[in-house]
């Protein structure tokens, strides 16, 4: 009988500790947006981290839509995700606001995080924090069909960003573009009402257009974050060169053709259009097509005006500060985002072209260039015109400056103005500059 005895209580506080054992698993939620393929590719990211950390169980919650209202209700509630995506103009302005961990710490402690490229820190607090890690960089680039350039005679774009000259862009895009007698911008008889392939595509909203003023020297706000520049000389000739192609030399398609184009990699199948300047982010559906051998696709560097530049955009990853009080929660959160910042660990969606990874070493050394670029899918030329680009990247405003949500509002109703509307550049650009005025606060991370 005092066998039995000792052996139950043996069982009790067995039991016991495996309760108190699982009592310690450590939950957290990760959210995020994205295509069915993201979310596919993250969700097996996060079940792989579990199954590698027993002791900490990471929920998936994918928000295809609405994803900025749905995690400001989250947060407005008192229950934030511990980690996940953040929307660009957010970051900062949540951070500042104490909504947002600082991860300046951490990074200092990890060789992985303190490697990234550096444009793709979201610093605040005069730069002294860091808000979140960009998880997928994406650079803006040209995308070309060689068929068309094939059948038109007209060489490829060069690989260095110094050879692709706004000039040169200018002269390709003029060669490129037909009616639908087969002439060309300039020649007798062309007909600008009736053209059946246009040379390029600039789409008109921030991402594009701010790098090509940067190369001209202009800008949206001078260096402190304070002066309006969008109504400067430099921008306001970018600003008009690129009308120019649209409306006089007509080489480039103006926003009511391009609007009605299903994509602009569509556009460059069908030879709706032979070049089209867009974000990485393109290169997936690019990508497919080339798989597909619907596409023969080629790449290029952006055009530049004076100065070769492109701009770095893409999600950060931010751990909320309200969500990770409790010290376990907070290390096992640390742990999560120093795994998904691994190239490693999303190389699904680096390789089929919707993300670039954002540490160094995977933009200089062979070993990691070979993981992450697929010959079936990226051109002969990606290696010249994206990987070794990195060194001409840029940030864009709404890493640094203050109520840029407000500002990208703004620049995108004055680009409006001007390209659709035809209103007089110098004019849209001096009432753009006043408005901006009162919102022009600074930077964040000086």
């Amino acid at each position: 009988m005092r066998v039995l005895r000792i052996f139950t209580v043996c069982l009790v506080l067995l039991m016991f500790s495996v309760n108190a054992f699982a009592a310690k698993t450590v939950e957290l939620i990760f959210t995020f947006w994205g295509t069915d393929l993201e979310a596919k590719v993250v969700s097996e990211a996060c079940a792989r981290f579990n199954k590698a950390h027993p002791d900490i169980k990471v929920s998936p919650m994918h928000i295809p839509t609405n994803y900025i209202e749905k995690l400001t209700a989250m947060v407005a509630a008192g229950t934030p995700p511990h980690i996940g995506y953040l929307y660009e103009p957010n970051v900062l302005d949540w951070a500042s606001k104490g909504i947002l961990y600082d991860l300046t710490e951490a990074i200092s402690q990890d060789p992985l995080l303190s490697n990234k490229l550096p444009e793709l820190y979201w610093r605040y607090d005069g730069g002294k924090k860091v808000a979140g890690i960009t998880v997928a960089a994406e650079f803006m680039i040209t995308y070309y069909n060689k068929d068309l350039f094939d059948k038109a005679k007209v060489p490829y774009p060069p690989t260095k960003p110094e050879e692709w000259t706004w000039d040169k862009f200018v002269e390709t895009a003029r060669k490129l573009t037909f009616d639908n007698k087969g002439r060309r911008p300039g020649e007798p008889g062309f007909d600008s009402k009736n053209i059946v392939q246009y040379g390029a595509v600039i789409p008109l909203w921030w991402c594009p257009l701010i790098p090509l003023i940067w190369s001209n020297g202009g800008d949206i706000a001078d260096a402190t974050g304070t002066k309006p520049m969008i109504n400067s000389p430099e921008t306001i000739e970018a600003l008009q060169k690129i009308y120019d192609l649209m409306y006089k030399d007509h080489a480039a398609a103006p926003p009511t053709v391009s609007d009605a184009f299903p994509s602009t990699n569509i556009a460059l199948q069908t030879g709706q259009v032979a070049m089209v300047i867009d974000g990485q982010w393109a290169m997936q559906e690019a990508g497919e097509m080339v798989k597909e051998g619907s596409l023969k696709l080629g790449l290029a560097p952006l055009p530049y005006f004076k100065k070769p530049v492109t701009g770095v955009i893409g999600t950060p990853i931010v751990i909320f500060k309200d969500a990770v009080k409790d010290p376990e929660v907070l290390k096992a959160a640390l742990e999560f985002h120093k795994f998904i910042q691994d190239p490693e660990n999303v190389l699904t969606l680096i390789r089929c072209g919707l993300w670039q990874p954002t540490t160094i070493e995977w933009y200089t050394k062979d070993e990691y260039i070979k993981k992450w670029t697929d010959p079936k899918l990226h051109p002969a030329e990606y290696r010249a015109a994206v990987i070794e680009y990195h060194a001409y990247a840029r940030k864009y405003p709404v890493a640094y400056l203050k109520n840029s949500a407000e500002i990208n509002t703004i620049f995108g109703q004055e680009m409006t103005r001007i390209f659709y509307g035809n209103e007089d550049i110098e004019k849209v650009c001096n009432e753009a500059a006043e408005k901006l005025k009162p919102i022009l606060a600074g930077r964040y991370d000086k």
